[in-house]
């Protein structure tokens, strides 16, 4: 567990942040215990902050039993952002943003910089979000510089992937033709650092996951790509994250193949209840209870 104190976001700190966690990747490729299930929860543009902290404090206790074993990552919106930080002190709960700017200086209007999200607290930030392609246009490019950004200033990316809604029963097709670009210029230890969230863009906001043998070709070709990429370290040490339209009652099915290390949770991981019977049913599946 560890403390989540303010520091400046300079160069010195920057520096200091990317030895950091060169040092956690290193300790990460030789952990045999590398891959730790893990739970994260998108808030996207809802919860105020005092939605924010009411769900912490009824969360963390449901889940302090398991969050030695589940690593588990909240990503509220930025509004929430440093004083989550504070009420996730000395927890084993990390948090994490839901996009960053990637673009030099502190004249874009309106974007947070990677430096900014470390000085908030966050120790995650997920990129490539469906969401945002669409809004934006955001390309595979403008993603790998994102991703170049956040190991830049310390965060670790949650780089998200998937066939687009009009590729349905072509994922492997899509997944070959993006991952090369979405990693571009990326080291081993990197690609051993980052976790994948396999989410078709089909499955947004759908009542039902994809089926669970879906998800499982998917998840295992992200990791068969890494092997052939990386090599075998970089393939065992990523952490492959299945994330379209999950809930509790598909939680087991979706976990059965053993490359889906973990969930991702949109609606439901805004329900301290609902979240916490997630992270358990990863917990069972893992064998870790």
């Amino acid at each position: 567990m560890r403390s989540r104190g303010l520091s400046p976001a300079g160069p010195a700190n920057r520096a200091t942040a990317r030895r950091d966690l060169t040092r956690q990747i290193i300790s990460l490729m030789e952990d045999p215990l590398r891959r730790k299930p893990f739970a994260i929860a998108n808030w996207k543009m809802a919860m105020t902050v005092t939605e924010s902290l009411s769900f912490v404090q009824d969360f963390r206790p449901a889940v302090w039993s398991l969050a030695q074993s589940v690593q588990i990552v909240l990503c509220p919106p930025y509004t929430a952002l440093y004083l989550l930080s504070q009420a996730l002190a000395h927890s084993p709960i990390d948090l994490g943003a839901q996009n960053l700017c990637a673009s030099p200086g502190p004249s874009h209007t309106g974007e947070i910089s990677p430096p900014l999200l470390a000085d908030s607290g966050c120790q995650w930030v997920i990129l490539g979000h469906w969401e945002i392609r669409r809004r934006t246009g955001e390309t595979d490019a403008d993603v790998n510089k994102k991703m170049h950004a956040a190991f830049e200033a310390g965060l670790r990316p949650v780089l998200l992937i998937g066939e687009g809604a009009t590729e349905r029963g072509r994922a492997e097709q899509a997944l070959a033709a993006r991952l090369p670009n979405l990693f571009a210029g990326c080291d081993p230890a990197q690609a051993g650092q980052a976790a994948v969230i396999y989410e078709p863009e089909w499955t947004i906001g759908a009542q039902e996951p994809a089926p669970p043998d879906y998800v499982a070709a998917g998840c295992s070709f992200i990791r068969r790509w890494t092997g052939q990429a990386y090599g075998a370290e970089a393939a065992e040490s990523v952490r492959i994250i299945y994330g379209g339209s999950v809930a509790p009652e598909y939680a087991k099915s979706l976990l059965a193949s053993p490359d889906v290390d973990r969930l991702g949770a949109g609606r439901k991981g805004r329900d301290p209840v609902a979240f916490a019977q997630i992270v358990q049913l990863i917990a069972e599946a893992k064998g870790l209870i």
